[in-house]
């Protein structure tokens, strides 16, 4: 019984001891998880508003079609609602400008639209119209001074570019925002082309820097954790229709156009 008693005390401390390790473990454990590794596990998902608009025309005697020009203007706002760091790869953006053509009305133009939706290209086809061919006719970096969004940050830039008046029907444009969580981690390399726009070819980086193997898997290149390569892209149209469009030569004016 006495052996008993002594041992009370020391069973009670070993107790307190395991009790008061566990507590400190959790709370190690619980501060890594959430702290280390959640984050470093957590998906990235760079968010974008882009928004498009005319701004303007130069006033010039010339009134040939495609001598006068007009500005559009467009904002990209990017922003990182992650618990990590985004770093932004090398950007791009491209307008095109496209024709539309009044099309013969036939019943076969629903299986053309529903095929382009299975396919899933884009679809410009009417019963009364089609696109014509895409012309790229501006393109350039959307943020070239910019290397990474901070977790919850937002960055934001604008620029005009200009195309000539009452020559295209419609302006698409395209904004591509390759990211990684993992720094130096991916490289892009952008060729614009004439009807297609900015075009991107993928890399993964070596530790000294250099280009490496290209990335053509791009469902695995966003799960390999060592990388989690993903582009955001989006696309805005802008129709260049007016109510009132400028006269062509010889033509009478008719009044202003109102404010669009």
């Amino acid at each position: 019984m006495a052996d008993d008693l002594r041992r009370t005390p020391h069973l009670r401390d070993w107790v307190q001891t395991l009790l008061l390790g566990a507590g400190i473990g959790a709370g190690v454990w619980q501060f890594v998880f959430k702290e280390i590794w959640a984050p470093a596990a957590a998906p990235i998902n760079v968010t974008t508003e882009v928004a498009v608009k005319r701004a303007g025309f130069r006033n010039t005697s010339e009134q040939t079609a495609g001598a006068q020009l007009e500005a559009i203007e467009v904002a990209v706002t990017a922003k990182n609602p992650s618990a990590r760091d985004v770093w932004l790869l090398p950007t791009c953006w491209s307008a095109n400008g496209v024709t539309v053509v009044a099309a013969p009305q036939d019943g076969d133009w629903t299986n053309r639209v529903t095929t382009q939706i299975n396919d899933r290209r884009r679809t410009a086809e009417g019963l009364s119209y089609r696109w014509g061919n895409l012309i790229t006719v501006a393109a350039g970096d959307v943020f070239p001074d910019d290397g990474v969004i901070h977790p919850n940050e937002s960055i934001t830039t604008s620029f005009v570019f200009y195309v000539p008046q009452r020559v295209y029907d419609v302006l698409y444009i395209r904004v591509q925002l390759p990211t990684t969580p993992i720094a130096n981690s991916a490289d892009i390399v952008w060729t614009v082309t004439p009807e297609g726009g900015c075009e991107a070819r993928a890399y993964r980086t070596k530790k000294a820097g250099e280009r490496g193997e290209e990335i053509t898997d791009f469902l695995a290149a966003f799960r390999d954790p060592t990388l989690q390569f993903q582009t955001a892209v989006s696309t805005r149209e802008l129709s260049l229709w007016q109510s009132n469009p400028p006269p062509a030569a010889g033509e009478p004016s008719a009044g202003p156009s109102p404010s669009r």
